[in-house]
């Protein structure tokens, strides 16, 4: 997995986080080297640190899912909802099937923003309404192949 704005563990351009304003641009992912026979590709996008609510909660920035297998990425700028190509995305954490950017609580330290890309031996075929909790349980078995890139982001 490689995002070409940023090297895997350093920071995320403020261009691809709320501090550029709603509406920030997805960063460009690229993948190569999975298994042979991928029938489709899903990534999660999700946020490990937060603390809401006296309780650690793992918030959910972007997921999309059913990227055609013969796919090697996404381009810089996904558009929200459903994509010409049969891929859907899922409400983030904001309620919106997009890319929502990085956007920690200010002095709240960095965050650990993981991408998650998945090779699928099957397009998964639930709706775009589907939960997180849902799509994770869709894609239960189908999984061959896994990549995971780090991008940090905090606010003063």
């Amino acid at each position: 997995v490689k995002v070409d704005a940023f090297a895997d563990g350093a920071r995320v351009p403020e261009k691809f986080t709320c501090a550029a304003g709603q509406g920030s641009p997805s960063p460009a992912i690229s993948w190569s080297g999975g298994p042979g026979g991928a029938a489709s590709y899903a990534i999660i996008m999700h946020d490990p640190d937060p603390v809401i609510g006296n309780s650690t909660t793992d918030v959910l920035h972007w997921a999309i899912f059913d990227i055609p297998g013969d796919a090697k990425g996404l381009p810089e700028g996904v558009k929200p909802g459903d994509q010409a190509s049969g891929a859907k995305q899922i409400n983030n954490i904001a309620g919106q099937p997009a890319y929502l950017g990085p956007c920690p609580p200010p002095g709240h330290g960095d965050h650990h923003y993981t991408i998650e890309v998945y090779a699928l031996n099957a397009k998964l075929g639930v709706p775009a309404t589907t939960s997180r909790a849902d799509l994770l349980k869709a894609m239960d078995g189908k999984v061959i192949s896994k990549g995971v890139y780090i991008g940090i982001f905090g606010r003063k």
